[in-house]
């Protein structure tokens, strides 16, 4: 089951501090939706810093000089507020798939981007860059149509998730104002 941890710290891995989340600058077409992503595994933050290294010099945001090592892990304290609209998926189960595969691809299960489009924050297992080309296979039909028994069953049990991590995203104003920034890690000086 997915829940947000006893202590209320969450972590998000990049090739910057966020000190301050500007929801404008979160890109759309992941997993929950276009927002803020954290993470109650430290070591998951961490392990996503590369890929951002990476992401960010393609962009042109980074000199490609920058070094991996002065990418961050900036540390939030999560403030829970009665008024927040939050939904979990606990499972990587049939609905969680569809909901993932509805954000990579705008045609697929257009009921669910409907259903969702109100929550402020949701969390469940995340779909990270070694399920991704499950993902993007699912997406695409190659176990058969996207939503069919047999599609749906192939796609979940090659993302074996048992083993996923979570991911908590963020996607409103309100939402945001609910993480507390505490500090910034250096990757370097990280145990």
């Amino acid at each position: 089951m997915i829940r947000l941890p006893q202590d209320g710290i969450l972590y998000h891995g990049s090739y910057t501090e966020v000190s301050h989340i500007d929801l404008s600058q979160c890109r759309s077409g992941l997993d929950f939706g276009k927002g803020f992503y954290v993470t109650s595994s430290l070591k998951q933050a961490v392990s996503y810093i590369p890929a951002s290294v990476r992401k960010a010099k393609r962009r042109g945001l980074l000199a490609d000089t920058f070094s991996e090592s002065d990418g961050r892990v900036s540390v939030y304290q999560f403030q829970p507020d009665p008024n927040l609209f939050i939904h979990y998926f606990d499972d990587a189960d049939e609905e969680w798939l569809h909901f993932v595969a509805c954000n990579r691809s705008r045609e697929l299960f257009p009921e669910l981007r409907k259903k969702y489009a109100a929550v402020d924050m949701i969390g469940g297992k995340v779909a990270d860059d070694q399920t991704a080309i499950t993902l993007n296979n699912y997406v695409a039909g190659a176990y058969g149509t996207p939503g069919t028994e047999r599609a749906d069953r192939t796609a979940i049990e090659l993302l074996e998730p048992e083993r996923l991590q979570d991911q908590f995203c963020f996607r409103t104003a309100e939402a945001v104002c609910s993480l507390i920034y505490v500090r910034s890690e250096r990757y370097a000086d990280m145990p």
